[in-house]
Parts: C-alpha cells; sequence; structure tokens
C-alpha cells in the first residue's frame, strides 16, 4: 500500500510582516533621533516669536540671556561687565543673541552697547517662528 505525502506549503506571506514591522520601526525612529539632533541647549531661554524667512545653522559665536539677568557666552556664564572681556577675543565681528522674551530693553541695550564697543556689528537676534 502506497502513502502519498504531503507536502506543506509554507506561505511567505507571514514571514514578510515581522520586516516591514521593523522597517516601520527604524523609519520612527530615525525621524524623530535627526529632529532632536538638530535642538540646541538653550538654557532655559524662552524665545520671542517672529515670522522668519529663512534661517542658517552654522557654527558662530551665541549670547544667551536669560529672565533673570544672567549671560551665557559660547556655554560659559560670565556678567554684564566681564563680557567685554571675552569679546575681545572673539576672531568674527559676528554674534548671534538669544535673549529671552522676558529681558528688559535696558538690558539688551547695555548688552549692545559692550558688543559696539568691541566692534561686533553684525549682530542676529534669534526668535521663534510664528
Amino acid at each position: 500500500m502506497k502513502m502519498k505525502i504531503k507536502k506543506n506549503n509554507i506561505s511567505n506571506e507571514d514571514n514578510l510582516l515581522p520586516l516591514v514591522n521593523i522597517i516601520f520601526l527604524l523609519l520612527i525612529f530615525f525621524m524623530l533621533a535627526g529632529v532632536i539632533a538638530k535642538q540646541k541647549e538653550m538654557y532655559g531661554v524662552d524665545l520671542a516669536s517672529v515670522v522668519i524667512d529663512e534661517y542658517t545653522d552654522k557654527e558662530e559665536n551665541i549670547l544667551f540671556i536669560k529672565s533673570d539677568g544672567k549671560i551665557i557666552f559660547n556655554d560659559i556664564e560670565v556678567t554684564i561687565d566681564s563680557l567685554e572681556e571675552k569679546m575681545n577675543v572673539v576672531k568674527e565681528k559676528e554674534i548671534i543673541i538669544a535673549a529671552d522674551k522676558n529681558v528688559t530693553s535696558g538690558m539688551l541695550n547695555k548688552v549692545l552697547l559692550k558688543l559696539n564697543k568691541n566692534n561686533i556689528n553684525n549682530v542676529t537676534l534669534l526668535t521663534n517662528e510664528k
């Protein structure tokens, strides 16, 4: 008596589903990692809002002015009096200022006067896009 051996046909559709899931998870991971990498440390500065046409991200001198009056220049906390000494070391006469939206115009004016004394004429005020 001959018995027929049935061969099980394995469907490849079941093996494809986990691969698709992994690909989508990797896509989501890299999309989130790219967004997180672009954000810079803001030292608790809450920026004012304005409409910006175009912004280029390049390594420059950045001056943070916090709402309590503390000043951070290139990741180092400085006072308003020692700011002028730090500006003497700056080779490029360009600077970006990220001032908290609650900073008074008097405080901002003091910083701008210190920059003007050191012939730093190209000043960019960083704001949030609205």
